[in-house]
């Protein structure tokens, strides 16, 4: 599969409501690590963090949340990238639903939490274009669409004064459409043929979380968090299809002329266990500061036994959130929460490119974010703004450069209060 984007000058792509023509690789492009709005203007810090509304990164952190409140947070997102080779480059723009999801307390010590957001998505058009002296110039056009989804419940439960212990439960559905395509534009004589292969999956996965805290004094507080996910194997369905077919390059017309296979199969994927760490140290209502590491085993990930061209992947993230007076009364500005964060990560893509060398496909950002206090309530809207690259331009591969504005509004409520007035 390597081979795909590493096709020079004889690549032409062309991108559509599409997150990355890498999304051809594993499961498809996969989503943000941070689900909330406020968490991505931070980086996309999340492994030690608490008290930022609804953190499912790391699920011990809903023991964290007020045992009378209730809280709902959703959000949605604008992109707008541009993908260079060495020697093309073509934009694309897409809007999407991000997340959705609550969480309340059940007793004093125990919290539950649930929601949904797309796990992955895939969508891309490439043509590579090549020639063999034997039957002249040829072509061969992929493409992909669909993507999974996930819907969770997540719970925690306080140990003692310092400690929470949390797990999530998703439910993995959806499917991934890929189509692969050989035609011959100079050729009468030539048959073309398309593999088409449909993969839908239904299945469960499973990630846990630890949390620490402690008071250090003067108002400041130090928390420490571990996450982990466990490998699991998606069970699903898949669809091979494959037919002759002749191509119009012209007028785009294609007709199918045979029909050679027609199965459909159950299949298992495996997926990665990954591991995550971070710090962070607030100050009360404040400003906070949090780092993570975390990495992902990419390496083994297999559809019945067949592995794709991944590797071990990791990242670090840190990011910075500060609120002059969360309870001015003369200013709103100073109400407003400001955040600053970047990231890194060592992606899960490894491409051999024209150089003869592997090449990871790595991703870089900054983010920036504020959040809006709503009158008369707890509640906020919150926004992040995320400009950054993925991939690169050395040796025939394709490098996207983007900028992302996510939206999002944090509902807190109190529930059981008795009023004082009536």
């Amino acid at each position: 599969m390597a081979f795909l984007l590493v096709c020079l000058s004889g690549v032409a792509f062309a991108q559509a409501d599409v997150d990355s023509p890498y999304s051809l690789f594993g499961m498809g492009q996969v989503r943000d690590k941070a689900m909330n709005v406020r968490l991505k203007g931070m980086g996309g810090t999340t492994n030690a963090m608490f008290g930022v509304g609804i953190n499912a990164e790391n699920p011990a952190s809903y023991a964290k949340i007020d045992s009378l409140a209730f809280l709902f947070d959703a959000g949605l997102y604008f992109k707008a990238s541009t993908f260079r080779t060495s020697s093309l480059s073509e934009r694309s723009a897409n809007a999407s639903f991000d997340h959705i999801s609550m969480a309340f307390g059940l007793t004093s010590w125990w919290k539950l939490a649930l929601g949904a957001q797309p796990y992955s998505t895939a969508g891309y058009t490439m043509v590579v274009n090549d020639n063999d002296p034997d039957v002249g110039n040829y072509a061969t056009r992929f493409k992909g669409s669909g993507g999974l989804n996930q819907a969770y419940v997540g719970t925690a439960f306080k140990l003692g004064k310092h400690f929470a212990l949390g797990a999530n439960v998703y439910y993995v559905f959806g499917n991934t459409k890929s189509e692969t395509t050989l035609y011959f534009p100079d050729s009468l004589y030539m048959i073309g043929s398309r593999r088409n292969l449909d993969l839908m999956v239904s299945s469960f996965m499973f990630d846990y979380g630890l949390l620490f805290d402690t008071n250090l004094g003067n108002d400041l507080k130090l928390s420490l968090g571990l996450t982990y996910t466990q490998p699991v194997a998606l069970r699903g369905n898949q669809t091979l299809f494959i037919r002759s077919v002749e191509v119009d390059e012209d007028s785009d017309i294609e007709y199918v002329i045979d029909t050679l296979v027609n199965t459909t199969t159950k299949v298992k994927t495996h997926m990665y266990q990954g591991f995550g760490f971070g710090v962070a140290l607030q100050k009360n209502n404040h400003w906070t500061i949090g780092a993570d590491f975390n990495w992902n085993q990419w390496s083994k990930f297999s559809r019945e036994g067949v592995t794709d061209a991944l590797q071990d992947s990791w990242s670090i993230t840190a990011g910075f959130e500060y609120t002059p007076s969360h309870s001015s009364i003369s200013s709103y500005f100073r109400k407003m929460s400001y955040r600053v964060g970047g990231f890194y990560e060592h992606g899960m893509i490894s491409l051999l490119g024209n150089d003869g060398e592997q090449h990871s496909i790595n991703r870089l950002g900054a983010t920036v974010g504020m959040s809006f206090p709503l009158p008369k309530s707890l509640s906020k809207m919150e926004m992040a703004f995320e400009v950054g690259q993925y991939g690169t331009r050395e040796a025939g591969l394709i490098q996207e450069q983007y900028a992302k504005l996510s939206i999002g509004v944090s509902v807190f409520e109190h529930w059981f209060m008795k009023r004082k007035y009536r």
